[in-house]
């Protein structure tokens, strides 16, 4: 976490990626109160409806059973915001009058945890916590950087190798969600002890199985033109996992790219056991030769493009995720 070994009054854990401010926080409460995370030592405030004289009183209250107490305000951005000078006033002490003797800091009994999405440097606040070495914070990766970011995961947290290939393979399929990626990494660490190598065929038989049928089917009721059944399907999708709008643009995009390429080939005259095994395209031999037919190469280079657009668009805030596919599947069903 990069923080000192001796407590703080204070730390402050920021940042917009849910998981690496989870983790952050666990591993805090794991040094300053043990892996054990005795409640008696641990009070947590809901940030939207904390009041500061209740959170400082816990921070000056000595824990019972133990020598720190540890208190929490969680989504505290609101908190924060109204509640910066008195915060400030908590952390700052008058200097000592001319003539009076300067005693050292008493041990610190209390520790005041804010998490934050937001965390502006230019506030004094933040150069207090800063000062004192309490700012944590959480930056999510590029998105270019998020199969390092998986490789370094997997060793330091599961102890396994993910090589950089089998890591993109995942962020393709999943999404590039770091706690969602987290979850399936676990599953997959399982899933391959006692060794400790996750590769390409682990994260296909795992991971990329079920995803793959999902896009496969809504792919093949558009090359029927069904789009009452590609809808039902995108239903069920969504009724299954929660997520499933937020990582459907990328799925729907990988299933795509393996379409255009198998077009590709089939146009170069292969066979089709020979274009399903090149693209990549598992599954009825006859119902990948209808889906590669029902568009051009063209069309389906549009339609990734189509797919990027609406990916932009759900990222910018200018488009509902799971609005905008059903629109996009009505449009490659009635398209000529």
């Amino acid at each position: 976490m990069g923080v000192s070994d001796k407590n703080l009054p204070i730390y402050v854990i920021f940042g917009a990626e849910d998981f690496l401010r989870l983790r952050a926080m666990n591993a805090l409460i794991s040094r300053i109160i043990g892996p054990a995370r005795d409640d008696m030592a641990l009070a947590e405030f809901d940030g939207d409806n904390a009041l500061l004289a209740d959170v400082l009183d816990e921070v000056r209250t000595p824990s019972l059973l133990a020598p720190v107490r540890m208190v929490i305000v969680r989504d505290a951005d609101e908190f924060v915001s109204e509640n910066r000078d008195g915060i400030e006033r908590f952390l700052t002490k008058p200097p000592p009058k001319k003539d009076a003797k300067v005693e050292p800091p008493p041990p610190i009994t209390g520790v005041l945890v804010l998490v934050c999405r937001s965390w502006s440097k230019s506030t004094r606040l933040y150069k207090i916590v800063d000062a004192l070495g309490g700012n944590i914070p959480c930056d999510s990766p590029k998105a270019n950087e998020v199969p390092g970011w998986l490789v370094a995961h997997a060793r330091s947290a599961y102890g396994c190798t993910l090589d950089g290939a089998a890591a993109r393979r995942l962020v393709d399929l999943v999404g590039p969600s770091l706690g969602l990626l987290d979850m399936e990494l676990s599953k997959l660490a399982t899933y391959v002890m006692p060794k400790t190598m996750i590769g390409m065929t682990q994260i296909e038989e795992l991971v990329g199985a079920s995803r793959e049928e999902k896009v496969f089917g809504i792919t093949d009721c558009i090359a029927r033109r069904d789009a009452k059944g590609a809808l039902a399907m995108w239903e069920q999708v969504i009724a299954t996992d929660r997520d499933a709008p937020y990582r459907s643009i990328g799925g729907l995009a990988y299933g795509f790219r393996k379409l255009a390429e198998g077009k590709r080939l089939m146009k170069q005259g292969l066979a089709m056991p020979e274009v399903a095994k090149r693209a990549g395209l598992w599954g009825d031999l006859t119902q990948i030769k209808r889906q590669l037919e029902r568009f051009s190469l063209t069309q389906w280079q549009d339609h990734l493009v189509k797919l990027l657009r609406l990916d932009v668009a759900s990222k910018t805030g200018l488009g509902h995720v799971s609005t905008s596919v059903e629109r996009f599947i009505v449009e490659l069903c009635s398209a000529a």
